[in-house]
């Protein structure tokens, strides 16, 4: 009963923390931050083993956050799905005028804000911030697809 009690106490502490005025998010509505989560409803690369296996039932695997997510799990399956969904939402953004670039950093977020001030420039490309200094291994690889497909979009289409 004692074992109980401390840990309804600690709930109820947890619970009143959480309300607080300083655990306020901030909601991001800059131009990069709605690309990165946005969800592409119609993208099909993976779509088969998507419709296939249980395991997917409830994962909608459709933004450039999510989908570099799958490279981090052990499942190969996932892993080629993020991939191939990363260039397929990459491939879209360019083609509706929007081509990102993912970038990490020490202040990375503030650099894309300042390169985001003006999208109207030769190359109308969208910096988007994935991380500060250190980020998991999966994100670099990500990034890295996200990246190279836009710039080969970039550079045939001169």
């Amino acid at each position: 009963m004692k074992k109980i009690f401390y840990l309804f106490l600690i709930l109820s502490f947890q619970a009143k923390s959480q309300n607080t005025d300083e655990s306020m998010e901030i909601e991001d509505h800059s131009i990069s931050a709605q690309l990165y989560t946005k969800c592409y409803e119609n993208l099909n690369q993976g779509a088969e083993i998507i419709e296939q296996n249980p395991k997917w039932k409830d994962s909608k695997p459709c933004s450039l956050l999510y989908c570099m997510m799958l490279l981090g799990l052990e499942d190969k399956e996932a892993q080629q799905i993020g991939k191939d969904r990363l260039i397929g939402i990459t491939t879209q953004l360019y083609r509706e005028g929007n081509p990102v670039i993912l970038i990490m950093g020490m202040e990375s977020s503030l650099e894309a804000e300042r390169r985001n001030e003006n999208l109207d420039d030769d190359d109308h490309i969208v910096y988007i911030s994935y991380g500060e200094c250190t980020n998991p291994a999966f994100l670099s690889e990500g990034a890295e697809i996200v990246n190279k497909q836009t710039r080969t979009l970039i550079f045939q289409n001169k």
